[in-house]
């Protein structure tokens, strides 16, 4: 069994051949020959994907010389290192019995229960692979796929693959990633963390470019704080390049959501950590933060037409004055979303991808942190969610009475407790923590619904306090909206009252 540690990213073939002929490349390359060959995988699952919800890849390539069967697992201690065991099979047929490796052979087998294992999805690329030596003691290949991969089912469909990967043959990481940056410099070629299996299986279940949500992060029993941290922080960035096609390519505004989300998750696991952990990472934050301001000012948009303007028009019905209002809210989300775009394409996003992929390859909190990098993470989580718990606890004493801030202060606070949780999860006993995220999770959903009245006066103050050339038509609809949220605010102030009773009522997973 190895490790395969790797860099892959995604750009139009334009972008790749390039690079092929880049002095950079040829340079770093110091005479060696390309090679290219023809690579067909077939990749095998249940008809219900248990491999893939088990986490693990199954495939059978013709490699030219013979037939080797795959088998990959996903969510490795960093942003790019990944288990990987090959076995010689006798052709495009799996052998789970052929596997080496025990543990990862039970859990295929435990996985599939006995049901057969069926063609999912083909993949059929050229591989062009040239060995870099960018110093003495380090080797790493680059590889340049292009292809495509299709699904097998009843509406066969297919999509193009156009990728670059570094894998680290030899050598120390913190190469691997100034490689990477040196060869890819000024090259629109974007960090990608959705594998080809991956890339696959969204294209058998007909959810190609879909948003995808954040996944259960698993971390070892006995991982220390610095395991742990690298581990999240590659979660989070998974989760939020996992989104990217959603938003560029399909103009999904649940794209725009979940890459909110994931970067609400780093800047919270950073927090949480605090000390050398954020230290680390400072030289980011401003970065990460402006991020987090572009998906924002998009996100909260598309919230107000669409979840606070929208609900509020309909039962108004057909009126003139709303349609005033339709048209400017759409031209400011127009805008957000195209300085959404241009972001996601743009050199210094790139370059922020790489340099978060970077941090959690070669863990530089651990420079300065041997104590607390060492330090059990259960340890960790106990004192850090204990405190959360505590700050959520004094304002919910007074949850009847709390103002306009005071919930909008609860509602942050709860959001970065469950996030806690939910990181720290798998370090308990299975399902400990299910019911209270769950509980978190519904006081979220009733703060959330308040903050539309929040949100639907900023908007509404916004528009009012420009000059439109219509004002009578923006201050009534801007009005109409403002008056229909707050109309429901004594509901939700019982059904919140009703549920932290329920929330207060559990016990923390950690106790």
């Amino acid at each position: 069994m190895g490790q395969e540690i790797e860099l892959k990213f995604i750009g139009p073939e334009e972008a790749l051949a390039r690079l092929r002929d880049s002095p950079v490349l040829k340079r770093l390359a110091a005479g060696r020959r390309a090679k290219t060959r023809e690579l067909k995988s077939i990749y095998f699952d249940t008809e219900e994907f248990a491999l893939r919800d088990a986490g693990v890849a199954l495939r059978v390539r013709d490699e030219g010389g013979g037939f080797v069967q795959t088998v990959k697992t996903i969510g490795g201690p960093d942003a790019a290192t990944r288990t990987e065991v090959n076995t010689a099979v006798a052709g495009f047929a799996p052998d789970i019995r052929a596997i080496s490796d025990k543990p990862l052979k039970r859990m295929i087998e435990k996985a599939a229960r006995g049901c057969e294992l069926k063609t999912i999805f083909i993949v059929e690329i050229q591989r062009t692979t040239i060995v870099l030596v960018p110093k003495r003691g380090t080797e790493i290949e680059a590889a340049f796929d292009v292809g495509y991969v299709r699904a097998v089912n009843g509406d066969t469909s297919e999509a193009p693959i156009s990728e670059f990967e570094l894998e680290l043959l030899s050598g120390d990481v913190n190469e691997l990633v100034s490689c990477a940056r040196e060869v890819t410099a000024g090259v629109p070629l974007t960090l990608a963390w959705q594998s080809k299996a991956a890339r696959g299986y969204a294209l058998a279940g007909g959810a190609a470019n879909a948003p995808v949500r954040t996944a259960m992060l698993v971390l070892p029993k006995k991982a220390s704080a610095s395991d742990a941290f690298g581990r999240i922080v590659g979660h989070c960035l998974h989760h939020l390049l996992g989104n990217w096609t959603a938003v560029v390519v399909a103009r999904d505004p649940e794209g725009i959501h979940q890459m909110r989300v994931s970067i609400r998750r780093m800047r919270s696991v950073i927090a949480l950590f605090g000390g050398p952990f954020r230290a680390a990472l400072q030289p980011l934050e401003d970065d990460i933060r402006r991020l987090a301001r572009v998906l924002g000012a998009a996100r909260d948009l598309d919230v107000f037409e669409d979840e606070v303007f929208r609900p509020a028009a309909e039962v108004y019905g057909q009126d003139p004055r709303l349609d005033v209002l339709t048209g400017l809210v759409r031209a400011k989300r127009q805008k957000a979303w195209t300085d959404v775009i241009s972001t996601l394409e743009s050199d210094w996003f790139r370059g922020l991808m790489l340099d978060i992929a970077a941090a959690t390859l070669s863990k530089p909190w651990r420079a300065t942190a041997s104590s607390a990098a060492g330090r059990p993470a259960k340890a960790l989580a106990r004192k850090r969610l204990a405190r959360g718990l505590s700050q959520a606890i004094k304002l919910g004493k007074t949850i009847e009475t709390l103002d306009v801030n005071e919930r909008h202060t609860m509602r942050i606070r709860l959001k970065k407790l469950r996030y806690a949780v939910e990181f720290f999860a798998s370090l308990y006993p299975e399902g400990k923590a299910t019911k209270f995220v769950d509980g978190l999770g519904a006081i979220q959903d009733v703060l959330g619904h308040m903050n539309d009245a929040a949100v639907a006066r900023k908007f509404t103050d916004e528009f009012v306090a420009v000059n439109h050339g219509d004002e009578a038509a923006v201050n009534y609809a801007c009005g109409v909206i403002a008056g229909w949220h707050l109309g429901h605010d004594g509901e939700h102030r019982k059904t919140l009252s009703r549920q932290w009773r329920r929330f207060d009522k559990l016990t923390p997973p950690w106790k």
